[in-house]
């Protein structure tokens, strides 16, 4: 099948909304690529619970909007924090 986004040809395609998306455009989605890549039925619970319609509403899902629905350290997902401090 083909990507909507990038037209690449590929075996593996997700279906995000209406978008038949391949795991490289996935992943350009910091957070949502790790889940994908490590929890797949949280990657798709996930993506019912947002509702999203097509590639570019999944592009611009927040931090916020996934930590309402997941619980990142129950399940095992570690991500960098925002709140650095540089010290003199």
């Amino acid at each position: 099948m083909k990507c909507d986004n990038c037209g690449k040809e590929e075996t593996w395609i997700e279906i995000i909304g209406s978008s038949f998306i391949c795991k490289k455009c996935i992943n350009q989605h910091k957070i949502m690529g790790l889940i994908f890549r490590t929890h797949m039925n949280t990657f798709q619970f996930a993506l019912r619970e947002l509702k999203i319609k097509n590639y570019k509403e999944f592009m611009t899902i927040t931090r916020k909007q996934l930590e309402d629905i997941i619980n990142f350290r129950k399940i095992g997902i570690k991500l960098e924090t925002t709140n650095v401090i540089e010290l003199d």
